[in-house]
């Protein structure tokens, strides 16, 4: 079996911290993503971010077809250089975050440890490539999926949570300490398994993700104040009852009600 995080490690030493490069080690958590993406040689496999191959060559091994995209040159050609003799292993030398929609035929289970400091853009991303895709199992600094998973009243509630919660159902897997991962680091993570869902809108979804995001732009201020110059703010009042409400009380079906009920008062 292929360890390639220790022939990567021979060839180079380190990591690129400006990618925000820490490669998963623990096998033990490696098959718990894997049992979590539904990785078989039934499976269709989109990789965002494969690094130096810890879960590249895993899934390989069980035969699944897979498609990785990689933003560092360096690891494309180390990873070409490696797994070759897999034919179901195909590359991309690509900024996920920027990729065309053609080069994707068909659905994929996605999976990938994130880099930290784009995993909200990568998820943006996904939300645009969403009729491509079964499930996504992703990592994330734990404070970026406590934020995604937060409910209504909870201090990590935004608009990410509802952004993510509104695509997708999301199911967290486990945490994984900094020790587990080449270079260490002591930045906790988290899994989480997201199910795209019917969504509630079409035509005016881009309008209605604005609201949400609009809404939250002030943390703490009531939505009369975020919102006043894109509503009467009396609508607020007409449709909670009260004119202090603040957007960390309200859930996903709360803002598509009041967003409804907005477009049918125009």
């Amino acid at each position: 079996m292929l360890n390639l995080v220790n022939i990567y490690k021979n060839e180079f030493s380190k990591t690129k911290k400006s990618l925000g490069q820490h490669f998963l080690i623990n096998q033990h958590y490696i098959e718990k993503i894997l049992d979590a993406t539904s990785v078989s040689k039934d499976s269709r496999i989109l990789e965002i971010g494969p690094g130096c191959g810890a879960l590249t060559v895993k899934i390989l091994e069980r035969g699944a077809d897979l498609t990785a995209i990689e933003i560092d040159a360096v690891l494309v050609d180390f990873l070409k250089r490696y797994l070759y003799f897999y034919p179901n292993f195909k590359i991309i030398h690509s900024d996920f975050t920027k990729i065309d929609k053609s080069l994707l035929d068909g659905k994929y289970n996605l999976v990938g440890n994130l880099p930290y400091y784009v995993s909200v853009p990568i998820l943006e991303k996904c939300t645009e490539l969403i009729e491509n895709i079964n499930t996504m199992t992703f990592m994330f600094q734990k404070e970026v999926a406590d934020r995604i998973i937060s409910t209504p009243s909870k201090k990590s509630y935004s608009s990410l949570s509802v952004f993510c919660q509104y695509f997708f159902d999301i199911k967290k897997i486990l945490n994984i300490s900094g020790g587990n991962f080449w270079p260490t680091t002591k930045v906790e993570s988290t899994v989480l398994h997201f199910i795209p869902k019917k969504r509630q809108f079409d035509v005016d979804e881009k309008d209605f993700l604005n609201l949400v995001k609009l809404s939250f732009s002030a943390k703490r201020k009531m939505l009369k104040n975020n919102l006043h110059s894109i509503i009467d703010t009396n609508l607020i009042d007409e449709f909670f009852g009260r004119n202090n409400v603040r957007a960390e009380e309200l859930s996903v079906e709360d803002f598509i009600n009041f967003y409804n009920f907005l477009k049918n008062a125009q």
